[in-house]
């Protein structure tokens, strides 16, 4: 096998690790697993308490462009981790296509625009359409 063809190997097995660990950090109900999971579930921006979902349309954002540290240091991986699958392969897609000359860029993104996309992605869930 090539040195490329053993490059894809390893991204495709990174990323099935990834899935691996987020799936148990939301079942398992162990040590490092609940620490990992009360540190990736710290509020961002808006409480979400069980009450109609359109109030939530109706209260003022949080500041724009806040900094995530966690999400800055981790990248993509912050928001596979999280749950936010999307983000995270558009993300990772851009790593991919250009070869790592992105990545400065993808990185910050994640670390300014973590909580929005966290709040937003929370929004969209309880979302009545």
């Amino acid at each position: 096998m090539t040195q490329s063809g053993w490059i894809v190997v390893g991204f495709v097995l990174v990323v099935l690790g990834l899935v691996v660990l987020s799936h148990l950090i939301r079942t398992v109900n162990r040590r490092p697993f609940t620490w990992l999971r009360r540190v990736l579930e710290t509020p961002v921006g808006l409480p979400l308490p069980a009450q109609d979902p359109a109030a939530l349309y109706y209260r003022r954002y949080p500041p724009r462009l806040h900094v995530n540290w966690l999400a800055l240091i981790l990248g993509p991986v912050w928001y596979l981790l999280v749950g936010l699958w999307v983000h995270a392969s558009i993300m990772g897609t851009l790593l991919f296509v250009s070869g790592g000359l992105l990545a400065p860029f993808v990185w910050l993104y994640c670390g300014l625009k973590a909580d929005e996309d966290l709040l937003e992605f929370r929004v969209a869930r309880d979302s009545v359409y």
